[in-house]
């Protein structure tokens, strides 16, 4: 698979995650918002996805969390123009985006240093 179409499946998988926390959020949590819930289930579905896109180990794991949060404003679209969630809720979503992205940033970092320093120090394969 070429880096695009990788690039384009993490994307993708990112949007039908965001969709899917708001669509099986009533029946997971009880409550419509899947913030409003007593458990911190959306929070933690935040670094849930920005773990794994840092463990992609490449650059392009950013885009797990950026697609996560456009899958939930693709859900919350309607609710912004009707004037019940707003702006606010959309500013929100962003700013877990943003920093769900700067932790699989990170991640990545450490993934690529650890691989770095996998290959470097280790031991010849024939034992000498």
């Amino acid at each position: 698979m070429n880096p695009n179409r990788k690039t384009l499946a993490l994307l993708t998988v990112g949007i039908l995650l965001g969709i899917a926390i708001w669509v099986f959020s009533p029946w997971l949590t009880g409550k419509v918002e899947p913030w409003d819930a007593d458990a911190p289930i959306w929070s933690l579905s935040w670094l849930i996805v920005a773990i794994a896109g840092g463990l992609v180990g490449h650059i392009r794991g950013v885009w797990l969390p950026i697609g996560y949060g456009f899958g939930q404003m693709l859900v919350t679209i309607q609710s912004v123009f009707k004037g019940e969630f707003g702006t606010f809720g959309w500013a929100f979503i962003g700013s877990y985006a943003a920093v769900a992205s700067l932790l699989a940033l990170a991640l990545t970092g450490i993934v690529q240093l650890l691989k770095y320093y996998w290959h470097t120090n280790r031991p010849p394969a024939n034992g000498a």
